[in-house]
């Protein structure tokens, strides 16, 4: 998988900035390399270690190259249900997703967890709290970006982008 640009290791310093000072119980990452390599500065600053979860990974949009990649990914957002023959839909992929991140939600005592996913994969979790997240959100996203996602004692969740 492919690693991070200059820029991107730049931008991971950026994030361990914005993080460090928070009380961090665990920081959890996609298996994919640039996931890793965004949050690694954060850890080796607070001298943890990065847990890997599976279903933090991106969705498998495509086995090979689209034509038109914005137009099919616009499509996927438009029908949850769409896939490619062995891919994941929309609609799978912010399951996968959203159990991992409630699951992890669940078992953080409180404190601050750290989730390195991708922007799909964020954007299709913040979906289930807010139904206007859609393509357009996800094509402002930056790289990297940042949200508080935050639980109340009465079980609401909300999210904020702390990014800038």
């Amino acid at each position: 998988m492919r690693g991070l640009s200059d820029a991107g290791r730049r931008e991971a310093q950026r994030v361990a900035d914005l993080l460090e000072g928070h009380d961090v119980a665990a920081i959890i990452a996609s298996p994919y390399t640039r996931a890793i390599q965004t949050v690694q500065p954060l850890a080796d600053r607070l001298g943890t270690t990065i847990e890997i979860d599976p279903d933090l990974r991106e969705r498998h949009l495509s086995s090979g190259p689209l034509d038109d990649f914005t137009a099919w990914l616009e499509a996927t957002w438009r029908d949850f249900r769409l896939a490619r023959p062995g891919c994941e839909s929309n609609g799978a992929a912010q399951a996968r997703v959203s159990r991992a991140i409630r699951r992890i939600a669940a078992s953080s005592d409180s404190r601050d967890v750290v989730i390195a996913t991708h922007g799909t994969a964020l954007s299709l979790f913040l979906r289930t709290l807010d139904p206007a997240v859609d393509f357009e959100f996800w094509a402002r996203m930056s790289l990297p970006d940042v949200y508080a996602v935050a639980t109340s004692p009465e079980g609401a969740w909300s999210y904020r982008r702390v990014w800038s």
